[in-house]
């Protein structure tokens, strides 16, 4: 009986040990993502492999270069969480496009050169064949509409001009393991300082 009491504390130790280990993040925890693999070319035609990017921990999410509400946000946000880990230069951040027909080349170097984003950004773009397998794996589902924009009384002017195309979509930023499998993910309102915490315990896990 004795010897059966001792094993139960030393069990029950041993899971308290165990518990007390794990680390604990601040964004979602995944269990078995369906991260889909992609390899496409970023704004410095480098070829990014998700699986193969080159760190312990990456940083994903997904944008478009005319945006002007929430990308901005997130663009910042991850700057701003990235400048409080250490080496984040090595740390490899992402960006998918979810405009491809406005992200030309040119347009994505432009949005990286505003933001004075480090070599370690990447904002990769394709074909809608080539990304619509990343959308779906990471529940993104960009929508085009029209929204209206001020005349700014010129008159006579062409009612198409009076418009403007905008993509509506979600903006997750998903943290990834060395394999490119995505392990953590944080939504909106993203906080720095979680986000920050979360990549640093993910790069030393």
């Amino acid at each position: 009986m004795r010897a059966q009491s001792c094993y139960l504390i030393l069990f029950s130790l041993f899971v308290l040990v165990s518990c007390d280990s794990e680390p604990q993040y601040k964004g979602t925890v995944l269990n078995n993502h369906d991260s889909y693999r992609f390899v496409l070319k970023d704004h410095s035609n480098r070829l990014i492999d998700s699986g193969n990017h080159g760190s312990n921990v990456a940083i994903l999410s997904f944008l478009f270069t005319e945006c002007t509400d929430v990308c901005p946000i997130i663009t910042n946000t991850i700057r701003k969480s990235l400048s409080n880990v250490p080496d984040s230069d090595k740390i490899p951040v992402i960006i998918v496009s979810v405009d491809p027909e406005n992200d030309s080349l040119e347009n994505r170097n432009q949005f990286i050169k505003k933001w004075n984003l480090d070599t370690n950004w990447s904002f990769i773009s394709g074909s809608k064949k080539e990304l619509i397998p990343i959308w779906n794996s990471y529940f993104i589902n960009p929508q085009k509409y029209d929204v209206p924009i001020q005349k700014g009384g010129v008159e006579g002017i062409n009612n198409a001009l009076l418009e403007k195309e905008t993509v509506i979509h979600s903006s997750p930023v998903y943290i990834l393991n060395d394999t490119g499998a995505a392990k953590l993910v944080h939504t909106n309102p993203i906080d720095k300082e979680a986000l920050t915490q979360d990549i640093i315990r993910m790069k030393n896990n």
